[in-house]
């Protein structure tokens, strides 16, 4: 068995599941219901799916291309710079989008939450006299 075939079966792998995942996230996106479940849905199976399709793709070019040169050099480095910019955005995107969820309501029905989903009936903080 040669190298090449071994990383075109690696790469293959790696896209297909890669693309299993993104599928899946998209599939959440239309199916959950409430804002919450949708940020997870968008945001873990989707950034996992994207470094699996940019490791494949990555493991698949020195092996497509005409040996060692700098051209898939370069492409790797930006492959790389890919999976440092998704690792570093969708964790603060999904913080952001959670927390305008919770600040603007966007829950789900009360019926279909649990007792720990569930917004609280009363607030702890003290009203403001002086507001009032």
């Amino acid at each position: 068995m040669n190298w090449a075939l071994l990383a075109d079966v690696v790469s293959l792998v790696l896209l297909t599941t890669g693309g299993f995942f993104v599928f899946s996230a998209a599939v959440g996106v239309a199916r959950f219901g409430d804002t919450m479940s949708r940020v997870h849905a968008v945001t873990k199976p989707q950034t996992v799916g994207l470094i699996m399709c940019i490791v494949g793709a990555g493991i698949h070019l020195p092996v497509a291309g005409d040996g060692y040169n700098t051209g898939w050099q370069s492409d790797i480095g930006v492959l790389f710079l890919l999976v440092i910019f998704a690792l570093l955005t969708s964790p603060v995107t999904a913080q952001r989008l959670g927390r305008i969820g919770r600040r603007e309501g966007l829950y789900g029905a009360d019926a279909t939450m649990s007792r720990n989903d569930r917004p609280a009936k009363r607030t702890l903080r003290k009203k403001d006299p002086r507001k009032s």
